[in-house]
């Protein structure tokens, strides 16, 4: 949920600015990752059963990085606004618009991750063996660097935090060195595996042929990070987004619409 969306009778800047969350369709709603990447150094402790049965475990560690379109990250901001600056900070806006022509990307710090699995050689006949092989691996590293590519809101975080559980408008505080009830970004990583295979021993060649199953899961307690900005305004400006006048003008200082051709209180989510 968040503001209604700015229709063709919003001229020069929205007749009626965003209090409340309205019904609106997830822009993050069946999209899905560019590229996602987790890299993982481990070291391997088994114990053989019978020749045939291996228990194991792996200890190491992971780093990751995603990217993706921005509306997988539900990017989104307040445009159009007429409220004046001086009024902003107590009006309780939300956002209006989503962002999605745009590209998030970010990366993981190197943290903890550990696995266990067990694989066994379930038939054999001279030198062909039938063996199968289940693993599971879990890490939960913290985000180090969020970038937004945007034209309308640009900008790079580095360990960002934010806010799980807090529906819009966010405190007007958020992105600022003066935020409260944040915690950090971090990615609950689940991965499960299961194979079976068929090989072959010929010598000192064992060729093989099988099918791997794999499912992955990325939880990140859908927080909500907001767009670093300054608490009070130097040279009249707290982010630098630029000014999308279109066919407009820029409107001056103290009046209505002074902030209406920028995008104001950008914010994006991680989602599952």
């Amino acid at each position: 949920q968040m503001g209604a969306a700015p229709t063709t009778s919003d001229v020069e800047g929205l007749q009626n600015d965003p209090t409340t969350n309205v019904a609106r369709p997830n822009p993050a709603y069946g999209k899905h990752m560019q590229d996602a990447e987790m890299f993982t150094n481990a070291a391997y402790m088994a114990l053989n059963i019978w020749d045939r049965f291996d228990v194991f475990c792996t200890l190491g560690a992971t780093t990751g990085y995603l990217r993706g379109n921005s509306a997988s990250f539900n990017l989104v901001g307040l445009f159009g606004t007429k409220t004046q600056y001086s009024k902003f900070n107590t009006a309780n806006l939300v956002p209006n618009t989503a962002l999605d022509r745009a590209v998030v990307e970010l990366y993981t710090d190197t943290t903890f991750a550990w696995s266990v699995g067990a694989r066994a050689a379930l038939w054999e006949c001279g030198c062909a063996t039938l063996g199968a092989s289940f693993q599971y691996a879990q890490s939960k590293p913290k985000v180090e660097e969020l970038n937004v590519l945007c034209n309308a809101s640009e900008f790079t975080i580095n360990k960002p935090k934010g806010y799980v559980g807090v529906e819009f408008p966010l405190d007007i505080t958020a992105g600022t060195e003066a935020a409260t009830g944040t915690k950090d970004a971090s990615i609950d990583y689940h991965e499960w595996q299961a194979s079976l295979a068929l090989s072959y021993r010929l010598n000192m060649f064992t060729p093989y042929i099988g099918v791997k199953w794999s499912r992955v899961s990325f939880d990140a307690d859908t927080i909500r990070i907001a767009q670093p900005k300054l608490a009070e305004a130097i040279l009249d400006v707290t982010t630098l987004n630029p000014t999308i006048a279109g066919k407009g003008a820029v409107v001056s200082s103290g009046s209505d619409n002074e902030l209406a051709d920028t995008m104001q209180i950008v914010s994006l989510q991680l989602n599952k």
